[in-house]
């Protein structure tokens, strides 16, 4: 019933977005541009203003995604040279393995598995994990040919973090927003977990898999099985209890991200391995994130 109760609807809409590309061939662009610049911006920043952030959970989670990157890192590094991966496919299975799907994946995973009461913390482990996701994953399948600053820089464009930033400032200004302004906000925010899923279900069409092979299998098992793990004994070690530690696991137990395939394009980084990484972690987290939740409820 886990599968049916929680997953099924993502899979349903990842599905409906497989369909709206493939038989309407509908314009991936447009609908990314209004999830990236509208939907998830407004979905943070009404999510911030109702629950206000706790420094300590920040510096927490901080040091949380942190030493969760760094592990796995370590952890993917030594199982490719272990593996006796070349140097480019030793970067693509890092990509695959390091990042996950915290945003389209993830966000709607854990509204249906715990509910709204869920979303604050949920978006605040979005917004902070994004961080590795558009700087470290840039350098990597760039080969470590672009500076820190550079990243920083792209990192700071992101909608997402001004939105964050604004939610802070109209809190610890002790700033009002108006009624109407909120409302619109919100239901714009709400627009953002299913248009999530249904652009995941584009690129995963438009993105198709070019190759198969153990390597993949592999990689699948660091993702969706070493990956929570770490983040369960990072959360424990960190004091992050109930609600936020489930919450931890289980956006950390989601498939390779889809934004690492479009830098594995960007820069040569074997792109059709990384696309199959994609595809193979999505279908496999079928099995693995109903048996993470089985764990977790």
């Amino acid at each position: 019933m886990i599968f049916i109760d929680i997953l099924l609807p993502i899979f349903l809409l990842i599905a409906a977005g497989v369909a709206f590309s493939r038989f309407l061939k509908a314009d991936l662009d447009p609908l990314a541009q209004y999830a990236l610049f509208v939907a998830t911006p407004a979905l943070v920043f009404a999510a911030l203003v109702r629950h206000p952030l706790v420094p300590d959970q920040v510096i927490r989670l901080v040091v949380h995604m942190a030493l969760y990157t760094g592990l796995l890192w370590a952890v993917a590094e030594f199982t490719a040279r272990g593996l006796g991966f070349d140097a480019g496919l030793r970067r693509a299975f890092v990509l695959a393995t390091v990042p996950m799907n915290i945003g389209n994946y993830g966000l709607p995973l854990v509204r249906f598995a715990f509910g709204p009461g869920a979303e604050p913390f949920s978006i605040l482990v979005f917004v902070v994990y994004s961080l590795p996701l558009c700087t470290w994953a840039v350098w990597v399948a760039a080969g470590g040919g672009l500076g820190t600053v550079r990243g920083m820089g792209a990192t700071l464009k992101i909608p997402i973090f001004h939105a964050a930033v604004l939610a802070a400032v109209v809190v610890s200004l002790g700033w009002t927003v108006p009624a109407p302004v909120g409302k619109a906000v919100a239901l714009v925010g709400q627009s953002a977990i299913p248009v999530l899923l249904v652009i995941l279900g584009m690129q995963l069409h438009r993105n198709r898999a070019g190759a198969f092979g153990w390597s993949l299998v592999v990689a699948a098992v660091v993702r969706l099985a070493v990956g929570p793990l770490v983040a369960w004994g990072l959360a424990e070690a960190l004091g992050f209890r109930g609600l936020e530690q489930k919450v931890l696991v289980l956006q950390t137990a989601t498939p390779t991200a889809v934004l690492v395939l479009l830098y594995a394009l960007r820069f040569g980084c074997r792109p059709d391995w990384v696309a199959s990484a994609v595809l193979v972690t999505t279908l496999a987290s079928a099995a693995s994130v109903t048996a993470v939740l089985w764990l977790l409820l």
